[in-house]
């Protein structure tokens, strides 16, 4: 006998559980399935967590470093308690705690969390079950020595020497935290640089604060062993091994993947690969008529902010089938609560060499540490945006922004991409003064400086260079803040 309902939601991460609030809203009878936790990674093991301890980090530093990881656990299982509440007692919407395996295209089965199984049944299905962090096996590191984002907020002291595996955004961000809180802390990463995602400026800035705070960086670098008698780890790079000392944790912070496996969906169907994860269109339509997919598990998602996006897209699709659903997927901004921030938004390097030639791409830096007297004020070390626009019209093609409230102010440039606003427009914003986002009008500033005394030139270049061919793909391989709908891992990786 299956438990009827008009949607069946899997996961109650960001994406899914802004599906099932949409449609329950709409008067929609809604089926929320969750193995473990509501909130899903943002609330339990990601961006709540993480950015409490940013903060309490920033705050209290070494005054008591094992009472901010207390902290950290308080306020993320209070918000826990009270979502699972909320969420519980909306109408139309039923929580139930189990993991859930498409048995046809309307129907779920359930393996209850208290025992025995539930069959439902529902004309929609969305899946939306998130991502896992990627481990790693090192010979001689005991498991409780090892560390990912799942593990690390549950540490009752903070370690005296951590290790920290992958230089991405998780990685970039822990190291920060910890190191206020006293720890030693070393980052190994097999690429030359950290935030490989990112402009190598962007990178240089943040590998320069983190050595400024002392925190070692080992790049080219592979992990080769841990000793646990010694509390050393072994480490290679050209050839050569060297061991860092007393390290009592190391995290690894490799990437993630994507939480497939027991779904089901071969049985119904469903196009997917374990890269790329579920194939979904720009409204989260799979292959399969009525089963969509968002966030994580798709190719197009990696934030919690972009899977809130798509699930708003699926409720439009599934409770207004008749309206136009052309428009195609938006460009997701993307945020690294480091020391600076970094923060960008519009299209990859790839993408831009694929689509532009180079010759039609006027690129603008304005350095706010000397260009802001706001820099000035707060004795700022590191800061810059850079801007990559085309030629003579001004529109906005990629931002990087890399300093205080970087996450705050990329919005702006967010809008501009996704509204076609140029730099023209953004020149007649009025800013307050003195703050960092007058950076933004010096970039408008330096556009028209340089556009406006050589129309005549730039508009030959323009007429020249608009439709010439632009570079071979395998011509590019510096990759930048990007347009998540590119990306075929997930952050860390």
């Amino acid at each position: 006998m299956y438990d009827q309902f008009h949607t069946i939601v899997i996961g109650a991460g960001s994406g899914g559980l802004t599906v099932a609030v949409g449609l329950s809203s709409l008067g929609k009878s809604v089926a929320v399935l969750e193995a473990l936790h509501v909130g899903g990674d943002c609330t339990n093991v990601g961006c709540v967590p993480s950015k409490t301890l940013i903060h309490q980090a920033e705050e209290r530093g070494t005054l008591d470093p094992d009472g901010v990881l207390a902290e950290v656990r308080r306020k993320r299982d209070a918000l826990r308690e009270k979502e699972t509440h909320e969420f519980g007692e909306i109408p139309n919407l039923s929580l139930i705690f189990g993991r859930a395996r498409l048995v046809s295209r309307t129907q779920v089965a359930v393996r209850l969390a208290e025992g025995g199984e539930r069959m439902l049944q529902a004309e929609n299905i969305v899946i939306a079950t998130g991502a896992r962090p990627r481990k790693l096996v090192i010979p001689g590191l005991p498991e409780q020595r090892m560390l990912t984002n799942e593990t690390v907020f549950e540490l009752p002291v903070v370690p005296h020497h951590l290790a920290i595996i992958g230089g991405g955004v998780i990685g970039v961000e822990l190291a920060f935290a910890f190191r206020k809180l006293g720890s030693h802390v070393s980052m190994i990463d097999s690429s030359p640089r950290l935030l490989t995602r990112h402009l190598p400026e962007a990178a240089e800035a943040i590998e320069a604060s983190l050595a400024a705070k002392g925190v070692e960086l080992h790049f080219k670098t592979s992990v080769q062993g841990y000793d646990e008698a010694m509390q050393a780890l072994q480490i290679e790079r050209n050839g050569k091994i060297a061991t860092l000392h007393e390290v009592d944790y190391v995290l690894v912070a490799v990437g993630r993947q994507r939480n497939l496996d027991g779904l089901g969906l071969e049985d119904v169907g469903i196009t997917f690969d374990l890269r790329n994860g579920i194939a979904a269109d720009s409204y989260g339509r799979t292959n399969v008529p009525g089963i969509y997919a968002i966030g994580d598990v798709t190719t197009t998602s990696a934030f919690t902010h972009s899977a809130n996006a798509q699930g708003r897209r699926v409720v439009q699709r599934i409770a207004f089938p008749w309206l136009p659903a052309t428009t195609p997927e938006p460009f997701y901004p993307s945020a690294t609560f480091a020391d600076p921030e970094v923060a960008t938004a519009g299209m990859s390097q790839r993408d831009l060499a694929t689509r532009y030639h180079p010759a039609l791409i006027k690129r603008i830096r304005v350095d706010l540490v000397t260009q802001t007297d706001r820099g000035y004020t707060d004795d700022l070390q590191h800061g810059f945006i850079i801007v990559d626009t085309v030629r003579l019209t001004g529109k906005i093609l990629s931002v990087t922004i890399v300093g205080p409230r970087a996450s705050e102010m990329i919005s702006l440039f967010t809008l501009a991409i996704q509204e076609g606003i140029s730099l023209y427009r953004l020149y007649r914003v009025v800013y307050p003064y003195p703050t960092f986002s007058s950076g933004i009008q010096k970039v408008a500033d330096a556009f028209m400086r340089e556009t406006l005394p050589n129309l005549r030139g730039e508009l030959a270049t323009y007429l020249r260079y608009r439709w010439a061919r632009p570079a071979r793909v395998a011509d590019v391989t510096v990759p930048v803040g990007a347009r998540a709908a590119e990306r075929t891992m997930l952050p860390g990786e």
